[in-house]
């Protein structure tokens, strides 16, 4: 067990087998971790499990994000140029902010925490997605993961972006108001450059919405794209602000 916040601050390095009771943070090239538990400890602060926003081409593999101390300012990850293999991510508000350059690549994402109160919602209850990503951010890939949000109360959305230039890829994607939700609104213009394709929904959408676009949100690609209990297409997107 590593107890204490860890920043890594050394390219190349590869880290494996570890718990760490604390924080951790990417500042160098090449990080690779595998085989680890990210658990973070208690904070009143904004703060994600790994934080590679700093980092350069960050690898984690088969690994394990879960707060040892839930609370509405922890998140699992926040991301930067950084590919994500075999994760399982569970327990936070947001599994990942995935910012430009992320892969998230056959992980499950599921049980997110919620909390009626949250101090970056204005005191109201916790906004929870599987991932988000943020305006002004671009190349971020979901591919072959289970994203389930059906059972974390109110959730937002599987995926909520404002990203361009976003690929979603055979997944099994479920829950939310909407389970995959793009706003434009973010960037004062258009949001371009969104692949969806060959993935499976599931039902419990709130709204029984798979896909929501906003009105300046453009699909590039919406393709295979059906229930994941029939195997019969999904509905076109609502589209509205």
């Amino acid at each position: 067990m590593v107890s204490g916040d860890q920043t890594f601050a050394t390219d190349g390095q590869v880290i494996e087998g570890k718990e760490f009771r604390g924080f951790v943070r990417v500042t160098a090239r090449d990080v690779t971790f595998r085989n680890s538990i990210f658990r973070g400890r208690a904070t009143t602060t904004n703060r994600a499990l790994l934080d590679t926003e700093r980092g350069t081409n960050t690898v984690v593999e088969d690994s394990e994000f879960v707060p040892s101390h839930p609370a509405p300012v922890i998140d699992g990850l926040v991301t930067r140029n950084t590919s994500i293999y075999r994760a399982n991510i569970h327990g936070g508000v947001d599994g990942i902010k995935a910012n430009s350059g992320t892969l998230i690549q056959d992980s499950y994402i599921h049980d997110m925490a919620w909390f009626a109160s949250d101090p970056n919602q204005g005191g109201g209850p916790t906004h929870n997605d599987g991932a988000q990503s943020f305006a002004g951010e671009s190349g971020v890939t979901l591919r072959h993961n289970t994203i389930d949000m059906s059972t974390t109360k109110d959730a937002n959305a599987a995926l909520q972006s404002s990203a361009s230039n976003t690929v979603v890829e055979n997944n099994l994607l479920d829950g939310g108001g909407c389970t995959l939700n793009f706003n434009h609104k973010p960037l004062n213009g258009p949001l371009t450059g969104l692949y969806i394709r060959d993935n499976r929904f599931g039902r419990n959408s709130f709204f029984k919405c798979p896909i929501l676009l906003s009105t300046q949100s453009k699909l590039s690609q919406n393709t295979g794209n059906v229930w994941h209990d029939t195997g019969q297409p999904i509905p076109p997107p609502e589209v509205h602000d």
